[in-house]
């Protein structure tokens, strides 16, 4: 279908202003008919989302202790509606909400209801039809279903345009209102992006897009122009958080692109995110660089380990039981690797697991690093040729970064590296450099 699905994020919808803005955007293009909205984000630095007083909110009326919470809520609404002229539609909403938060009693609805609110103001200012999203998402016990969600929101939205919907959150098949995880309003625009088959799948937020690295760490790194869906989930995967990681699920299989933009300075290209990029090369064959840090390694070695077979699963089994999540399980010959969150391993977990590992293989060799990071260097065109291998390597040996642990991700786009907690910045400054600053160097 020749429709845009727009997403704004809290940020884009904090104020009467920026809401001012955001209508100007969906005006200035006749294809952005489905509109998807955050609840009000900070209006400054020190100020609380609509979102965290919800859930502040939430547990006072379960302990049945209300204070003055839900009336700063509603003055923030109040506040906007006021400003656009829609204080009158808005004050009764309000006030019925705040009756069916005290009659359901769930957090899940409670919170949800900023994003209700927002789509609700947002439709009554552009003269837009409100969609409420329990129309339209479904959850499948405590996770999305994404097939029925489809099936659902097609059907609901068919012949319907120029709506606004409230993103993060659905219901089960009982009708209970559940929420996505934190930043889900993205995954909600994407999801009506599919049901509508959108041409593009627009998500605005406060930023230009995705950039080659962390700007805390290296200063005004490039901006990313374009990008595959398996780049972004790379780079998401590992901090890059400018979209929610799950995103790319609902249009990924549809072929509908991912544009983001800035909704304060709309004019930058931002980044645009594809299926594919056919006969597209980068200057740099690295698209981008993410990270995380907090991590343990655990290295083990025994004679002959490689020919039993089923070790690997049973070794696995271990932190599966002790409900431990593995980020990385590198492997060589009589050899293999674990990467752990190292929050995962509080409270003696980590000597634990040890310990069993210890009593089931009687490594020759086990040893623990803490303190380790994580660094993802991404690219399409990264591993198509070896003197890529050579510039990544060389770049970390000269400026004395020793290597923990090097895996190579499965799905082609991207290398992931262990290097010492305290060598983190430096690491990825020394990336940078070799890729995207050498040339101009020189």
């Amino acid at each position: 279908m020749n429709v845009k699905v727009c997403k704004f994020g809290g940020t884009s919808m904090a104020t009467a202003k920026t809401i001012k803005k955001v209508a100007s955007i969906v005006r200035k293009d006749k294809l952005r008919r489905y509109i998807v909205v955050s609840a009000p984000g900070k209006r400054f630095k020190d100020d609380l989302k609509i979102t965290d007083l919800l859930y502040v909110l939430a547990d006072e009326i379960i302990r049945e202790n209300v204070t003055t919470t839900f009336d700063v809520i509603k003055e923030r609404f109040l506040t906007i509606a006021k400003e656009l002229h829609v204080v009158r539609p808005m004050r009764v909403i309000l006030e019925e909400t705040f009756i069916k938060m005290k009659q359901i009693k769930t957090v899940d609805f409670i919170v949800s209801r900023g994003e209700y609110l927002s789509a609700f103001l947002l439709a009554k200012y552009l003269k837009f039809e409100f969609v409420d999203a329990a129309t339209l998402i479904r959850f499948k016990r405590n996770t999305i279903d994404f097939k029925q969600t489809d099936k659902v929101a097609k059907k609901a939205l068919k012949n319907r345009f120029d709506v606004v919907i409230g993103g993060f959150y659905g219901t089960t098949a009982e009708g209970e209102i559940k929420l996505l995880s934190r930043g889900g309003s993205d995954v909600t625009g994407a999801l009506i992006a599919s049901a509508v088959k959108a041409k593009e799948y627009e998500n605005w937020t406060d930023v230009n897009g995705f950039l080659v690295c962390d700007p805390k760490i290296v200063s005004d790194p490039k901006l990313i122009e374009s990008l595959t869906y398996k780049e972004m989930r790379a780079l998401s995967f590992m901090g890059a958080s400018v979209i929610h990681s799950d995103t790319f699920y609902p249009v990924a299989k549809k072929g509908i692109p991912i544009h983001i933009r800035n909704t304060f300075n709309p004019r930058s290209p931002g980044t645009l995110i594809h299926q594919m990029i056919p006969g597209q090369k980068h200057s740099s064959p690295i698209t981008g660089i993410a990270g995380l840090k907090n991590f343990t390694l655990i290295v083990v070695e025994k004679q002959f380990l490689s020919e039993k077979v089923g070790m690997d699963r049973k070794i696995l089994s271990f932190p599966e039981k002790m409900d431990i999540s593995v980020a990385h399980f590198p492997s060589g010959t009589d050899t293999f690797s674990m990467l752990i969150e190292s929050k995962f391993l509080i409270d003696g977990k980590l000597d634990i697991l040890v310990s069993q590992i210890r009593k089931a293989i009687k490594p020759d060799l086990l040893e623990v690093s803490q303190n380790i990071a994580l660094i993802s260097i991404v690219g399409r065109h990264l591993m198509s040729d070896n003197y890529n291998m050579l510039r990544l390597f060389t770049a970390l040996i000269n400026d004395n970064i020793t290597i923990k642990t090097i895996d190579y991700g499965s799905s082609g786009v991207n290398i992931v590296i262990g290097v010492d907690g305290d060598d983190y910045s430096y690491a990825i400054q020394s990336i940078y450099k070799e890729f995207f600053l050498k040339g101009e160097d020189e």
